[in-house]
């Protein structure tokens, strides 16, 4: 696997769970990375390379590295390739290398934006490279279906063309047994504080509601730029920032909430795994109705606002905060579907099939 790990992202978290099950089902894996956390392989599976992180998206690799994972492959034997796409610039380059390495399988993270000119131009541009990247892979996985759209104008043989959504721990993520008896409204958000997830439309949507009810919090799990916008007064009171915390620490806070609330600009919905994980531990949603949104979410599931819009945040947190019989029950859906269609015991399954077919279509 070609990625990077140990970072609090959605394509770290699907790149540890995806390691995770190969390794649980018996099969040896080895990593390429510059990143100095995988905590998950002994060191002599850790194969490490030079790169400068530019932004939380994408790394500057040094430019001798596809070589140098051929190479590497060639020793050990590798015979299957899977390559994180929105993890660096390797991922452009191995293509070139084909004829030295095993069969290819790029896993395609990118989203995609609504929002203003400027992120939603570095989104197509983004989207534009890793496309054409792609189209030099002997498999293609997609992280929701959405994504089938970037290349249905293109000339990618649709047999390329895996849809296989991210996961979830059933197991660790878990509705909450216990009752809560302290009358507060929990309203949580995790993920990177970003203006393309939304956090600014949180916060402002929060002071408002906190207003009226002064008996409610929000909790907010990450960091980023949007952080800036707390308050010293707000902090460890009405709301309460608890930056970069351990991916196993997050189930805990999860089951002390009551709703989970990401008005992002940015979709597909269902490839975020920190919506998949508040869903999993039996959360109902406030997200905004972007990328299909409306196919995935039911209104049963949870309440879908208009992009960027403080108003209806607020309005769908009143609604919630004032019939827990809604939550719960929404709550239940949300659990029941993760649970049907996005444990990681069924994701790897598929991921595995992948697999199979590009090395049996190799050996031909």
């Amino acid at each position: 696997m070609v990625s990077k790990f140990g970072v609090p992202d959605g394509l770290c978290i699907r790149a540890n769970a995806v390691l995770k099950g190969l390794l649980d089902n018996g099969h040896e894996v080895h990593a390429f990375t510059h990143s100095n956390n995988v905590s998950l392989l002994p060191p002599e599976r850790v194969h490490r390379f030079h790169g400068v992180q530019i932004n939380p998206h994408l790394s500057l690799d040094a430019p001798h590295t596809p070589r140098t994972i051929a190479e590497i492959c060639g020793r050990l034997g590798i015979d299957v390739l899977d390559v994180q796409m929105n993890s660096g610039s390797t991922e452009f380059l191995l293509p070139f290398f084909k004829q030295s390495l095993p069969p290819l399988v790029v896993t395609y993270h990118l989203a995609y934006s609504t929002t203003g000119s400027i992120i939603k131009t570095a989104f197509n541009m983004a989207g534009k490279a890793s496309l054409s990247a792609g189209k030099r892979y002997d498999a293609i996985i997609l992280v929701h279906p959405f994504q089938r759209r970037m290349f249905s104008h293109s000339d990618v043989p649709r047999d390329k063309l895996n849809v296989i959504v991210n996961g979830v721990d059933t197991h660790i993520f878990t509705p909450r047994t216990h009752q809560r008896n302290d009358g507060t409204m929990d309203f949580i958000y995790v993920g990177r504080l970003s203006v393309d997830k939304g956090v600014h439309i949180v916060i402002e949507a929060f002071r408002a509601y906190h207003k009226e009810n002064p008996m409610s919090r929000l909790t907010l799990i990450g960091d980023g730029l949007v952080r800036s916008m707390l308050t010293g007064h707000e902090q460890n009171r009405s709301i309460r920032w608890l930056g970069n915390i351990d991916h196993d620490l997050v189930p805990s806070f999860l089951k002390e909430a009551d709703v989970f609330v990401v008005p992002m600009s940015i979709g597909p919905l269902t490839a975020s795994i920190s919506v998949l994980e508040a869903m999993s531990c039996g959360l109902p949603l406030i997200t905004t109705n972007v990328a299909d949104a409306d196919r995935i979410l039911s209104p049963s599931e949870g309440i879908l606002v208009e992009p960027e819009c403080v108003p209806a945040v607020v309005d769908a947190m009143r609604v919630l905060a004032q019939d827990e019989n809604l939550r719960l029950s929404m709550g239940q859906r949300c659990r029941e579907k993760i649970l049907r269609e996005h444990s990681w015991e069924r994701q790897i399954g598929l991921i595995e099939d992948v697999y199979r077919r590009v090395i049996n279509q190799s050996n031909r």
